[in-house]
């Protein structure tokens, strides 16, 4: 698979903005997605974010299934994209998902299975930096199905 490019700057990622709420702890389920290569972007997420002077972002089991199933539907669809198959945003995803966010962003990714590559995708990004490093979020979700990738961020109500 190739990573995909688009936009006038033919930039390798999307982003948009997005949000989402409710803590889980480290548990069982979380240690699970480590085989996905999950908790490695969540940690290279927080390292980015002190390294920015943010606090850590927590993984929030409802941004989780949000961006798990978007990434699905990606798959499904053969392409990256921030629209949902059924014309969904990554806020009415956040919705649906059960999270009542008060600022919600998000970045997609294909074309890797690689946690560390999708994530230097992100960082060479400045939209895609700019979520992963936005002080305002509280909370994460990432999904990932084979080499279409979503973190979802969002600050709570």
């Amino acid at each position: 698979m190739r990573e995909r490019t688009g936009g006038a700057a033919r930039l390798p990622l999307v982003a948009a903005l997005v949000a989402v709420a409710c803590t889980v702890p480290a548990t069982a389920a979380y240690a699970a997605t480590s085989a996905d290569g999950i908790d490695t972007v969540v940690a290279l997420v927080n390292q980015e974010r002190e390294e920015a002077g943010c606090d850590p972002v927590t993984i929030n089991s409802r941004i989780t299934t949000a961006a798990q199933d978007h990434s699905q539907d990606q798959a499904d669809m053969g392409k990256m994209t921030h629209t949902g198959s059924d014309g969904s945003t990554v806020g009415k995803r956040a919705t649906r998902a059960g999270y009542d966010w008060r600022k919600i962003g998000e970045n997609v990714a294909s074309g890797t299975t690689s946690p560390e590559r999708a994530m230097q995708l992100w960082m060479n990004s400045s939209a895609h930096r700019a979520n992963i490093v936005n002080c305002a979020f509280r909370h994460i979700g990432v999904g990932r199905v084979g080499g279409y990738w979503t973190q979802d961020f969002g600050t709570p109500r």
